[in-house]
């Protein structure tokens, strides 16, 4: 089957990119031709990718306007879109059948996103989470959950990965692997990082690990972090180290990225809502246990570690008409002490 691929480039470093680098290559070794049209990450030419040919964007923020075109010019049999769901334009992407992958990370079903849905060929989620809410708005979704390399991500030596990484080796390191993204953080860093200035009060063996931007320029309309921080008490550079910013910009290694969740102690990811959550398992699967809020797909994929229950959250309605959760400061804190004080027990 010729399939083309709407996403981020495969080389981007987001959630969506490292999933097209996932499986778009799997699905070639199978048998299919694969093209990828990339809405993020390509610009004015078509680039051969390891036998597979990546169109780029043309004016539309999320390559609606060209997605079908460059479709009929690689003779694609299906259209699969990994992408948000409500930004996408069903009538501007026929007449190839169109099979989105979507993520569902709010419930009920955002009307948006079911509207969208139940215009597609065959609608696909990445959770059971989403599968439910689907189901219950009417629609019927194939369920295929997004994938690790666990030939890449795999537990590491924790001394030398903290070697590597210039990290103490006695501290007890906290890590966030998100986007800082809009206001208000659906990754909830406020409340994490709160959270995690607590533990420090009473632990000032602890470190906090941000991989993501700072934010202080206005990058992503995404949170000032380090203001954060400094209000919180917490020094940047001892308390609280971020990764290297120009890094983020063109990318760290999957090795590099194994190294950095071995390293760390706990992985604290309890965000209002996930439609999956990569470095939820990412971290799991380099043997690094996890916190995580228990609601959308997250509670499906803590399998060691900590989930914080959803009567420890607060409820909001969000302006898809439909409820994510806020996590309580105080609940997050919890968690961090029991993962504080398994990490010295196994010490």
């Amino acid at each position: 089957m010729r399939i083309a691929w709407l996403s981020n480039a495969p080389w981007a470093p987001t959630g969506y990119g490292n999933q097209t680098n996932v499986f778009v290559p799997r699905l070639k070794r199978v048998g299919h031709e694969l093209a990828v049209i990339a809405y993020y990450g390509l610009e004015g030419g078509v680039l051969n990718w390891n036998g597979i040919p990546v169109y780029p964007r043309a004016y539309h923020l999320y390559g609606q306007d060209v997605a079908a075109a460059h479709a009929l010019h690689f003779g694609a049999e299906i259209l699969i879109s990994l992408m948000d769901i409500w930004v996408c334009q069903p009538d501007a992407l026929k007449p190839v059948p169109w099979c989105p992958w979507f993520p569902v990370d709010m419930e009920p079903l955002p009307p948006p996103v079911g509207e969208r849905a139940r215009a597609a060929f065959q609608p696909m989620v990445f959770s059971r989470f989403g599968q439910r809410m689907c189901e219950q708005a009417g629609i019927e979704p194939i369920y295929i959950p997004h994938g690790v390399d666990t030939e890449v991500f795999t537990p590491l030596d924790r001394r030398e990965s903290r070697e590597k990484l210039g990290w103490p080796q006695d501290a007890f390191i906290v890590g966030m692997v998100a986007a800082n993204k809009g206001v208000p953080s659906r990754k909830a860093f406020a409340q994490q990082i709160e959270a995690f200035a607590r533990l420090r009060k009473k632990h000032t063996d602890a470190i906090l690990y941000l991989h993501t931007t700072k934010g202080e320029r206005g990058e992503l309309e995404g949170m000032n972090l380090p203001e954060l921080c400094a209000y919180l008490g917490l020094e940047v550079g001892k308390d609280v180290l971020f990764a290297d910013q120009y890094r983020l910009v063109i990318g760290y290694t999957e090795q590099e990225m194994a190294a950095i969740y071995s390293g760390m102690d706990v992985l604290m990811s309890v965000s209002m809502g996930e439609g999956f959550g990569i470095p939820i398992v990412e971290a799991q699967a380099c043997g690094t246990p996890v916190i995580v809020g228990a609601w959308t797909s997250m509670e499906e994929l803590c399998f060691a570690g900590w989930m914080v229950p959803r009567q420890e959250a607060d409820a909001w309605w969000t302006p898809l008409a439909a409820y994510q959760w806020v996590p309580r400061i105080g609940a997050i804190y919890e968690r961090l002490e029991a993962a504080y004080g398994a990490a010295r027990d196994e010490a």
